[in-house]
């Protein structure tokens, strides 16, 4: 039997494709292993988000040059020309593509060299095709691509524009998953809060059905991230939900917000201002007291002055987020800001990221402790470790309840990481 080896890198999105792939190898009549230096075949599926993992995919691609390679996802969608150069011998299959990753794979054993790339009408297939089993948490995208045009991000130049997947397909296949184990179905999409812009419905609709659905199997939900600009206009109904339905929905949002500066965010081209992306914190701040907030932060946009950076601060101490993803900005190739003038001295977004690295460990650590003391529900999504009713990791003292297991549980002690629990 062929022995295939898949690589996955990067988001959650690509972590799904990967269970996809799998499955689809299996039912091929591949063997899937782990080892990819020793496989007959190696699988990569690519990630490009910031210039170290590139460099990473780059790396992984010269080491693999004696294996017969597929390279996938979006390295070779949003960079065609340089996968070719890097590996002239392997096949090149883009995200929208992932069904003809067999037909890839017996090319290359022949010696063959095939491309499937661009943009795909027929993308639904995606939305409820076989997985490989799940863990205990399954990754259910519910769109592919996006609307947006923000000027920093190579993902659109490999994921495209939206299309969101027919909802009674995400519902079909947020019930396999749950029938097969899953006690935690996480939502998530390149912008969560875009779903339906191309359907005439919005995901306050689909998360409703997907709630009411996993209630009956006693499972949570978990929303991915969504941008400011298209949650501002659904943020009450969208809070409102969270709030009448926390026995479900996990408290917790993911809003990348990437700069706390009006000038910035024009210059990032991005849909919202600084003011609307409060004004949607604030909205789940008045429905549910004490959530977790999760954002991301870009330190050194080109043009980010040293007014724009304390005006990031601003926002970042007034809402204090729980979990803060600070980057540096760095030129991905393709893209606008890559071209942009004023552009940011290293050393200048060293010192920023320096700030901010201190200051989210100082927020994260109050915000868990502020839960010491309190009671709260855990939902075992791994062997030794679940996540609380905020979607915080959480760990033992003592005895650890059984995987998959719902259970109440005492904080007594908290990091910046990490909730300790005792039964």
């Amino acid at each position: 039997m062929t022995k295939v080896a898949v690589e996955v890198y990067g988001c959650a999105a690509n972590h799904d494709d990967g269970r996809l792939v799998r499955e689809l190898l299996r039912r091929e009549g591949f063997e899937v292993v782990e080892d990819a230096e020793n496989a007959d075949v190696a699988v990569l599926l690519t990630c490009i988000v910031r210039d170290s993992v590139d460099a990473r995919m780059v790396n992984r691609m010269r080491e693999l040059e004696r294996v017969p390679t597929v390279v996938a996802g979006c390295f070779p969608e949003a960079y065609p020309e340089r996968a070719r150069k890097l590996r002239p011998d392997a096949a090149l299959v883009g995200p929208r593509h992932l069904d003809r990753i067999p037909e890839a794979v017996r090319a290359v054993l022949r010696g063959d060299r095939v491309e499937f790339l661009g943009e795909r009408e027929d993308i639904d297939w995606k939305a409820d095709a076989p997985r490989e089993l799940p863990n205990l948490a399954a990754i259910v995208p519910i769109a592919e691509g996006c609307p947006n045009r923000c000027a920093y991000c190579a993902v659109k130049l490999a994921r495209g524009n939206l299309r969101s997947f027919p909802p009674e397909r995400i519902l079909r296949r947020v019930k396999r998953e749950l029938e097969r184990g899953a006690v935690e179905i996480h939502l998530t999409a390149q912008d969560t809060a875009t779903y339906g812009l191309d359907r005439g419905t919005n995901v306050v609709e689909l998360l409703e059905d997907v709630v009411d659905l996993c209630s009956r199997y006693g499972a949570r939900v978990r929303l991915g991230m969504f941008n400011p600009g298209h949650a501002y206009p659904i943020s009450d109904d969208l809070a409102d939900l969270f709030a009448s339905r926390d026995d479900v929905l996990y408290r917790s949002i993911h809003m990348p917000v990437q700069s706390g500066d009006d000038e910035v965010l024009r210059r990032m081209n991005r849909n919202y201002t600084v003011e609307e992306a409060l004004e949607v914190y604030r909205a789940f701040e008045r429905r549910l007291g004490y959530f977790s907030f999760i954002t991301d932060v870009i330190v050194g946009f080109p043009g980010e002055t040293e007014e724009a950076f304390r005006n990031t601060l601003r926002f970042l101490e007034r809402t204090r987020p729980h979990i803060l993803h600070a980057s540096r900005f760095c030129r991905r190739p393709g893209t606008p800001a890559a071209r942009m003038e004023d552009q940011v001295p290293e050393d200048v977004k060293l010192r920023r990221s320096r700030i901010l690295h201190r200051k989210r460990l100082e927020w994260a650590e109050e915000a868990n402790r502020e839960l010491i003391g309190e009671t709260v529900e855990v939902t075992m999504v791994m062997e030794k470790w679940g996540r609380d009713e905020h979607a915080k990791k959480t760990v033992f003292r003592g005895e650890v309840p059984e995987p998959g297991e719902r259970l109440e549980c005492r904080i007594v002690d908290a990091s910046h990481a990490r909730l300790v629990a005792e039964v």
